[in-house]
């Protein structure tokens, strides 16, 4: 039912919609969409083989094959636009109003698609970049983004949109504009850093430093010395690459410092064998979330001293591609200030597609403080995550957010996130040899 309200509310809003999804096909670009005229769908995949080729021409970067992006208008919606992190992009507008003209619009179409192709061109060598900001990383898609338009206005001229405009202005010209802002945003200021490195290291002086840093043995809780010697030792001019990381790391690099409460782990064997498990949640699904760019974490209090963590609960399920990411996600344990105490990988695959259920992650024996948080990450997409389910209970003890940044709230009820607790054998009073 709730499909064929949605198709209802497309074929009155957006008057272009189709019965079917159809596609547009070119070399590099594919793009499959609803709701939006065949012109406009030609326009956005000429824009994004465009770009992908100046990507590789230009650049040096190694881009995929093929970019698949799926137009959809929902008029309930804004416009929006994002990418896998591979090799998709995912636009959605609110009619095909929303794909005119920016003076017209308010929306930038054609710099949006080359953003995303900037994103794709770091993402796919630095696959985790959990240590960059977002100065570092959109700023990074907001100086390329601007310089792919540029090209692809050189390439394809005004009469690539079926409204013509001179989108050149939305390039870097655009973005000098910006630099010249007495109010200059982080993302602007990000890309005034991108835009420095490029005149010390050249536009293909980029992909060494991303794949150096894409095989550095990054710690999490201080990133920059691990970037810093990959920057060096793929960059002949040393000294003027130092320069700008000396000035770059403080805005790029955010630190997740580790918590002061040390790790102490022991042998399960060691243990009671009769772990309690700690909850807050009613145990009733109200809903389900797929957190970008953050976590799902509930804080908990300990029974007392000598009690240790050995499996965190978790109720969801997997979303997007049939087969599992080849990739792991986190779970960490944390102290009150939600700096992590110990950090738990698993396979994706621990979490089936489809219906949500409970899953347990068993974990080495690890020590507990009197408070602690458990914080799940998947680093999700739109081709690939977890969706967490949550009751309605509100207890307060459920926040969102990613160890050694902020935790907020999580206005919406309780994480169904569980953890298991146990003691030492000699805790307990009543057992032999006391």
């Amino acid at each position: 039912m709730k499909r064929v309200a949605l198709a209802a509310v497309w074929l009155c809003l957006c008057p272009l919609s189709r019965a079917a999804e159809e596609t547009v096909r070119l070399d590099h670009a594919v793009v499959s969409y609803e709701g939006i005229g065949k012109d406009y769908a030609e326009a956005i995949a000429g824009t994004v083989a465009a770009a992908r080729a100046i990507a590789v021409e230009q650049f040096g970067f190694d881009m995929p094959d093929t970019i698949s992006v799926s137009a959809r208008c929902d008029a309930k919606a804004g416009a929006g636009l994002f990418n896998d992190g591979s090799d998709r992009f995912f636009l959605t507008v609110r009619s095909e109003r929303d794909l005119r003209r920016p003076s017209q619009s308010g929306v930038f179409t054609i710099y949006g698609l080359c953003h995303e192709v900037g994103h794709l061109a770091m993402y796919r060598l630095i696959r985790d970049h959990g240590w960059m900001t977002a100065a570092a990383a959109e700023g990074w898609a907001h100086y390329l983004g601007s310089r792919l338009v540029d090209g692809v206005h050189a390439r394809e001229g005004q009469k690539l949109w079926p409204d013509p405009y001179d989108y050149l202005d939305d390039g870097t010209a655009r973005l000098k504009r910006q630099l010249a802002s007495s109010t200059r945003g982080t993302v602007t200021r990000g890309a005034a850093a991108w835009l420095a490195l490029g005149e010390v290291v050249g536009d293909k002086g980029f992909k060494p430093i991303f794949e150096a840093w894409g095989k550095a043995d990054v710690d999490p809780t201080d990133p920059a010395a691990a970037a810093r010697k990959a920057l060096l030792a793929v960059h002949a001019d040393k000294r003027g690459a130092a320069d700008w990381w000396d000035k770059a790391e403080p805005l790029f690099v955010l630190k997740r410092p580790r918590s002061g409460f040390a790790a102490q782990t022991v042998p399960p064997a060691t243990l009671s064998g009769r772990p309690m498990e700690l909850a807050h949640d009613d145990g009733a699904p109200a809903g389900k979330r797929s957190t970008a760019g953050g976590g799902h974490a509930v804080r908990f209090k300990a029974a007392g001293e000598g009690w240790y963590l050995t499996a965190v609960r978790i109720h969801g399920s997997r979303y997007g591609l049939p087969q599992p990411p080849k990739e792991d996600f986190h779970v960490w344990l944390c102290d009150a200030e939600f700096r992590a105490i110990a950090d738990f990988p698993f396979p994706y695959a621990r979490f089936a597609r489809g219906e949500p259920g409970w899953v347990t992650l068993d974990v080495k024996p690890t020590g507990l403080p009197s408070e602690f948080i458990v914080c799940a990450g998947f680093n999700p997409t739109a081709t690939k995550g977890v969706f967490v389910s949550f009751a309605r209970t509100g207890s307060g003890n459920s926040l969102a957010g990613i160890p050694g940044g902020k935790a907020e709230p999580f206005p919406e009820g309780d994480w169904l996130l569980r953890v298991k607790v146990d003691q030492l054998k000699s805790a307990n009073p009543l057992g032999p040899g006391r």
